[in-house]
């Protein structure tokens, strides 16, 4: 369900169009537990996934992360 969903969308990013479909919300629906593991389930996915899959897949994610990265310079 959850791959269909995120098939369905141009970008992930996209994905959050209310509050009620908020991707948490659609994850919890499918996996109640997520909930209350929110913070800690997110960021073991996040890496995972791995940075650069998730730059690829969200630009704005990715620009965001580009601004940040010249503050450094």
């Amino acid at each position: 369900m959850l791959k269909t969903i995120a098939d369905s969308y141009e970008t992930p990013e996209l994905i959050n169009d209310s509050r009620e479909t908020a991707p948490s919300k659609r994850i919890i629906a499918q996996f109640p537990d997520y909930e209350r593991a929110k913070s800690t389930v997110g960021s073991l996915l996040a890496e995972s996934i791995g940075l650069e899959v998730i730059r690829n897949k969200c630009p704005h994610f990715n620009s965001w992360l580009l601004r940040l990265e010249s503050l450094g310079k």
